[in-house]
């Protein structure tokens, strides 16, 4: 009788453990356990590490006309003087220059 007691209360208090941690698990998985995302501030956008200057060179009488920066990449916009425009193209990483889109009228 003294061992079916025991056996009885081992399980009771593996029971409430068990439930203890269960809503410990969801408590800190649906309600507010902190997130350390590495790349993230707490608006959740992306953090870029700095790359110091870059220099790129515009064909002469070319001027900027405007910019924009998704997924990781600047677009430079530039106007040629004879009307022709072009896209260049940056990682925000590494500053590296990626390519240059002419855009040009059909003949």
């Amino acid at each position: 009788m003294q061992a079916l007691k025991a056996v009885v209360i081992v399980m009771a208090v593996l029971i409430v453990a068990g439930l203890g941690l269960l809503a410990y698990g969801l408590v800190t998985k649906i309600g507010g356990g902190s997130t350390n995302d590495a790349g993230a501030d707490k608006n959740n956008a992306p953090q870029y590490s700095a790359f110091g200057t870059v220099e790129t060179a515009l064909p002469p009488g070319a001027r900027v006309v405007g910019m924009a920066v998704d997924d990781g990449r600047i677009v430079v916009r530039v106007e040629a003087p004879g009307g022709g425009q072009s896209l260049m193209v940056f990682n925000v990483d590494t500053g590296a220059q990626l390519g240059t889109i002419r855009i040009r009228a059909a003949p």
